[in-house]
């Protein structure tokens, strides 16, 4: 049977048959565009706190908190060492792995006999909004997804050829995502469906391939279990997921399309139109294979989040937009080719714009501008003066952020409310003072930079600096912050 009539096609097939490198190449070019314009903001300023550590700090830092990370902030501990903290360095692994993860889907779906639907689908997944954000986030989750993909693919070649040497590596890639990123386990189930659609032979020949792929995945998750353990107590850290807003919207469309509504009409609208005409039937167990990777880890969390406690983010789903991907390049190559172009334009078309958001200087969660912040004190503040950052209201804008984020700006200024690092604490917050105490440290400086959130009380009240004997000299503002000079009237 012909590649064209096995991936449905009642055209010709595309002509374009690239090396998973080319498609790695193109996907992290493509992700890695402007990442470095947007600035910085909260999540990634964590993941340079506790990147930058030394080694031994680090360690010690995850058994306290954060061990869900640890591996990630491993790899990046030694990513910065090497390329530095520049937005375009420390964001690039992610981007790289959005590359990784789209030349595995082409790589998963050429060994399952559909090539047409192979380019199509690393085509859709790099341009999905969720992937496009990923790609340009200093955070695990392009690299967890990455795994995924290419632990789907050892899966597919195990199931295939049988070789004991492969299982071995669906082990080390389950256990390597389940350590980045610890629901990527939820993800099972689909690989052990995966090896019933690729198994080929008796019925014994396929059961034993989903039994070998469900032990090596026992294998890979006890590889990764000292992090599990020490994350399991740690479970109190996720208590901001209570706030987490829940609804069809949350769990449909932001999971993988973010705010693109439209985009997500469009391809619910092709995945309807692949229903109807049944253009994925000879793809029956691809596809429940795609179905069981979307509703299991959304249903589990969901489950557990209304059951036990909150659980539930729509990024955590991000593991999942490669079946949408893989689904979605089903049905397209099932069309004529004029149509299937169309489509595909169509859908580039509307996934830009959540592109380019994504790569503007405001473009992260919050709006905040911590890099505009930096600048501005790089470009007035004399070396001495004093600095108060805010450290209150909304966790992810608060100003004393950019201190982490932008540690270089502020390496000549008086940080006069610290007495206590984060790396002390056990946190991500330093030990700040404030009240009278505060204000007897202020007695000897001459200028004070206070940096307040827009909506937000600051550390220190306007009147209390004027009974210290300081006067409002200017008042600046970036996007989410304000930032004021306070002169001594006491030369």
């Amino acid at each position: 049977m012909s590649a064209a009539r096995r991936d449905g096609a009642s055209g010709r097939m595309l002509p374009l048959r690239p090396h998973p490198l080319v498609i790695f190449a193109l996907g992290t070019l493509i992700t890695a565009t402007a990442s470095w314009v947007p600035s910085y903001w909260n999540d990634e300023a964590a993941t340079l706190r506790l990147a930058r550590l030394p080694l031994g700090e680090l360690i010690a830092f995850v058994q306290h908190k954060d061990a869900v990370h640890a591996a990630y902030a491993l790899l990046m501990h030694g990513w910065i060492g090497l390329f530095g903290e520049s937005e375009f360095a420390v964001r690039l692994p992610s981007a790289l792995a959005i590359g990784a993860a789209a030349a595995g889907i082409l790589v998963l779906l050429r060994e399952l006999d559909r090539p047409r639907a192979a380019l199509l689908a690393a085509i859709v997944f790099t341009l999905l909004p969720r992937s496009s954000f990923n790609g340009v986030e200093a955070r695990s989750s392009a690299l967890a997804t990455a795994l995924v993909v290419w632990g789907a693919v050892c899966v597919v070649r195990a199931a295939v050829h049988g070789r004991w040497w492969r299982w071995a590596f669906v082990a080390i890639a389950v256990g390597a995502s389940v350590a980045v990123f610890l629901y990527a386990a939820l993800v099972i189930p689909a690989l052990l469906v995966l090896a019933f659609a690729a198994s080929r032979g008796t019925e014994t020949v396929v059961r034993t391939a989903v039994v070998r792929t469900a032990v090596a995945s026992i294998v890979g998750v006890g590889l990764a279990s000292p992090v599990i353990v020490v994350a399991a107590g740690q479970s109190s850290q996720v208590g901001w997921l209570s706030s987490q807003p829940v609804n069809l919207y949350t769990v449909v469309v932001e999971p993988f399309f973010g705010s693109s509504w439209w985009l997500a009409g469009l391809v619910i609208g092709l995945l309807v139109c692949g229903v109807v005409s049944r253009a994925t039937s000879n793809t029956y167990a691809l596809v429940l294979a795609c179905a069981t990777w979307i509703v299991v880890p959304a249903a589990v969390l969901l489950a557990a989040s209304a059951l036990i406690s909150p659980l539930f983010t729509p990024r955590y789903l991000s593991v999942s937009s490669p079946a949408i991907a893989i689904i979605g390049a089903l049905v397209l190559s099932s069309w004529r080719r004029r149509a299937m172009i169309a489509a595909a334009v169509a859908l580039t078309l509307a996934a830009a714009p959540a592109f380019v958001e994504a790569r503007t200087p405001l473009g992260k969660p919050g709006g905040q501008d911590l890099r505009g912040l930096a600048h501005l004190l790089q470009q007035q503040a004399e070396p001495g003066d004093a600095i108060v950052l805010g450290d209150r209201g909304t966790v992810s804008l608060r100003p004393r952020i950019a201190l982490a984020a932008y540690p270089d700006a502020f390496a000549e200024l008086d940080d006069v409310a610290l007495i206590g690092s984060y790396a002390d604490m056990g946190t991500y917050s330093d030990r700040l003072i404030g009240g009278d105490a505060l204000v007897a440290r202020l007695a000897s400086e001459r200028r004070v930079w206070v940096v307040t959130p827009a909506s937000g009380a600051s550390s220190i009240s306007d009147a209390r600096l004027s009974e210290a004997g300081f006067e409002r000299t200017r008042v600046q503002r970036v996007p989410t912050m304000t930032i004021t000079l306070w002169t001594s009237a006491v030369q």
